[in-house]
């Protein structure tokens, strides 16, 4: 677990403790359930298990964004101790209605700079879909250009779909 805290004009961006995982098993339902149809909801079981994977690393981050005491987004990554060290952003979700504003990108912004800030890092990579069309456009207008694929990564419904790395530094 690596802790962080992020103040960023109204919203506060902090580690997500125990006592939080309801509240974002519950969040994150009510977004895709407005968002995909179809979509299996994520069970208790799980969002803790994405927690205690989390909680048991050292170099693991799992972040509740809140504003106005309300939890409305949640980001999901890891830093990987190399040469060159790197931060992975692997599950970012906002609020589909604070969406198109700016925010998302404020956010990123703000954690970027607590990590290269605070921890020297400088180089940063997130993985998406080659099906996620909107997630893609958010992560290039953040500056975050494919650095490599890797074909078959995914395989949704049976079908093999590459997942597309995308680095800024």
């Amino acid at each position: 677990m690596f802790d962080i805290n992020i103040d960023l004009d109204d919203i506060s961006i902090s580690s997500i403790e125990r006592e939080d995982i309801v509240i974002i098993q519950k969040w994150i339902n009510e977004q895709n359930s407005s968002n995909i149809e179809n979509e299996k909801p994520l069970g208790l079981k799980e969002i803790y298990e994405r927690f205690l994977e989390y909680y048991v690393s050292e170099s693991e981050f799992f972040l509740k964004i809140i504003k106005d005491e309300k939890l409305i987004g949640v980001l999901k990554g890891r830093i990987e101790f190399k040469t060159n060290n790197e931060v992975w952003f692997w599950y970012f979700m906002l609020d589909d209605k604070l969406r198109e504003f700016g925010l998302g990108s404020n956010i990123i912004k703000s954690v970027k700079d607590y990590f290269m800030n605070e921890l020297g890092i400088y180089d940063f990579y997130t993985g998406v879909c080659e099906k996620d069309l909107r997630i893609l456009k958010f992560w290039n207008k953040n500056k975050f250009l494919i650095s490599r694929v890797s074909k078959g990564y995914f395989n949704i419904n049976d079908e093999e779909l590459d997942m597309i790395i995308l680095k800024n530094s």
